[in-house]
């Protein structure tokens, strides 16, 4: 299935900019345009699993898998080189193990605001958009060493942040739909 491996794909990228960041400055530059493409690859994996009709739970799991290790990968990254405040990450992995676990037991959110915050495509756009600005941000910071720049991917980091906790909220409004006994 092309979706899941764009999906694989994107893990792939982001390891690679891990492991190849901060090594020569022309590289770097590089590697920031790659960050923009993993985000974008986000969106075109679902495009291309409704296109060719490759829709599938294992694809919507992997999906989701994969955003949480491209997401913390890089809210690692950069509190270890010193850019972000360790409780960015923590809050960040803490809201996605709850939401994450949220869903799976009592199920997505399937109309009004709680889909329209966390299940619609503008949302789950918008947030996209927003980490990538937040991490494109914060690698320019470190590539072009200027305060400014560092203030503004500071501001960025926590507007994501925020986004995201705002969007943790509405599942705990949502009914548990009843779960078949374990046996």
């Amino acid at each position: 299935m092309l979706a899941n491996t764009i999906t694989l794909f994107r893990v792939f990228l982001t390891f690679l900019v891990i492991a190849l960041f901060g090594r020569h400055r022309a590289l770097d530059i590089a590697l920031i345009f790659t960050i923009a493409i993993i985000f974008t690859l986000d969106a075109v994996d679902g495009i291309v699993a409704r296109r060719r009709n490759e829709t599938s739970e294992i694809g919507a799991l992997l999906d989701i898998i994969a955003d949480r290790i491209v997401e913390n990968t890089f809210w690692i990254y950069f509190t270890a080189i010193g850019l972000t405040p360790l409780w960015m990450p923590i809050t960040v992995m803490a809201r996605g193990v709850i939401t994450d676990t949220y869903q799976r037991t009592h199920g997505y959110p399937k109309n009004g605001w709680t889909y329209a915050l966390t299940r619609s495509r503008i949302s789950r756009g918008l947030y996209g958009a927003v980490k990538m600005l937040a991490f494109i941000s914060l690698a320019s910071a470190t590539v072009f060493n200027n305060a400014i720049l560092s203030i503004i991917s500071y501001i960025l980091a926590t507007l994501t942040v925020g986004f995201c906790l705002l969007r943790g909220i509405p599942f705990f409004f949502i009914r548990k739909t009843p779960c078949p006994p374990s046996t």
